[in-house]
Parts: structure tokens; C-alpha cells; sequence
């Protein structure tokens, strides 16, 4: 497993998913992510898949909330981008 910055990870992110190789990524010395690459026969434990999406949407609704969007405004918005690609 190998150290990279988010702006050499961004700039080299198609060497990183060619080598397959784990990596952590920092921005000023910190943790931020870490990428795992996967090859493309390997399946995905579908708990794994529960918790990463469970995961997602929790932090997905937090921002919302915090920022004080509600579901309607949302779906609002997705409608009306549905009518304007269609043109």
C-alpha cells in the first residue's frame, strides 16, 4: 500500500488503475481516502455493497439537512432538468 497526495493521485489517477495497486490519499498530511482498485472478474460482497451505499446516503442527507434542502426541492429540480434535456 503506497502514499499519495489528491493532486498526484488526480494528475496519475489512470497509472494508478492500470498498476491495481491499493493506495491512501492525503491532502496536507492528512487522510482523505484511500483508493482499491478491483479487478474486473471480482464480485463485490453484496454486504459490502449495503454498507458502502448505506454509507453514502447517510452522508448524502446530512449535507442536505445542513445546507436545508428538502426531498420536494430536489425532486423538483430533477424534473424540470428531465423536460429541459428532452428539447
Amino acid at each position: 500500500m503506497k502514499l499519495t497526495s489528491i493532486r498526484e493521485f488526480r494528475s496519475d489517477i489512470s497509472y494508478y488503475t492500470k498498476k491495481g495497486e491499493m493506495m491512501i490519499i492525503t491532502n496536507h498530511g492528512k487522510m482523505v481516502g484511500c483508493f482499491l482498485p478491483l479487478k474486473r472478474t471480482e464480485e463485490i460482497p453484496i454486504e459490502l455493497k449495503r454498507d458502502f451505499v448505506t454509507s453514502l446516503g447517510h452522508q448524502i442527507a446530512a449535507q442536505l439537512s445542513s445546507k436545508g434542502i428538502q426531498e420536494k426541492e430536489i425532486l423538483d429540480d430533477f424534473k424540470k432538468f428531465k423536460k429541459s434535456r428532452r428539447r
